[in-house]
């Protein structure tokens, strides 16, 4: 069996409901939900009074979600994800002025659990640095880069990379708050500059996260909100005119992260056309 089929087999269930993974020189402790009351109690102690007392928080916590995780502060143990596949969407839809679009979503079991152990790898990866993570949005975008370095590991392919890519920039559209999981600024720098042969080299997420770390062009807080007011403008409900004038000096850059996107959804021509009519492409 190759390592995607063991790690998707460990990832959707085991008759235990729990277990370990390794996060460089820690472990992960994965639970199902329906399972999680005896799951935690494979957690040492020091590590288990890091939960809330009453474990039905969690299930609040994990809401509609498909998997959340809970970073420890511990020696040798990295944190606790939580999983509910069942929760998981099956496509990521967005209706707006021109019509109606769903993007059908494969395998996202398996990517939802990389994306969630991503959060571990990168806590590991800067802290080998001497760096923390400073923001939850800074949190999501390096969950997804690992997202992208286990895709082309496990899969030998970018497809799903680009299906991340899509359903972030759906989900953002749809819903300008999505703007705390909008990963598409780091992962088109990512698409763009790396083959998926370039990512295949890198044995390891820090490896990977050393190399494009020095690279990495990042918005800061401002200019993520002018994206977002931006995007709920030109998508929100109720939205059917253009306005040239509206931050107009984030159109075009918003055009490019949009336009894979939008080709994939609509076409090549509807998609041109549509950008063109929202002053969105390059003078």
């Amino acid at each position: 069996m190759s390592s995607l089929a063991v790690t998707f087999a460990l990832s959707v269930g085991t008759a235990s409901g729990f277990l370990w993974t390794d996060i460089g020189p820690k472990k992960a402790l994965v639970c199902e939900l329906n399972l999680l009351e005896t799951c935690v109690t494979q957690l040492p102690p020091s590590a288990r009074r890091q939960l809330p007392t009453r474990l039905n928080d969690l299930h609040y916590l994990l809401g509609q979600r498909g998997a959340m995780v809970l970073p420890l502060r511990h020696d040798h143990i990295a944190g606790l994800v939580i999983t509910d596949y069942e929760q998981l969407p099956r496509s990521q839809t967005i209706n707006w002025g021109v019509g109606h679009f769903s993007l059908p979503l494969k395998q996202q079991a398996q990517l939802t659990y990389w994306h969630e152990l991503g959060h571990l790898y990168a806590i590991d990866a800067l802290s080998r640095q001497g760096q923390t993570i400073t923001s939850p949005y800074q949190h999501e975008w390096l969950a997804d880069l690992y997202l992208v370095w286990r895709i082309a590991l496990e899969t030998q392919s970018l497809d799903l990379a680009w299906q991340q890519y899509h359903r972030r920039n759906l989900a953002v559209m749809a819903d300008s708050e999505f703007i705390s999981h909008w990963s598409v600024p780091v992962l088109a720098q990512v698409l763009a500059h790396y083959s998926l042969e370039q990512l295949n080299q890198f044995d390891s997420f820090n490896d990977f996260w050393r190399d494009i770390s020095p690279r990495l062009v990042l918005h800061d807080k401002d200019t993520l909100n002018e994206f977002s007011s931006l995007m709920q403008r030109t998508f929100g409900a109720g939205t059917v005119q253009p306005l040239p004038g509206y931050i107009y000096w984030r159109k075009a850059t918003l055009g490019e992260y949009l336009t894979p996107t939008l080709v994939e959804v609509m076409g090549q021509t509807a998609a041109a056309d549509w950008l063109s009519s929202q002053q969105m492409t390059a003078e």
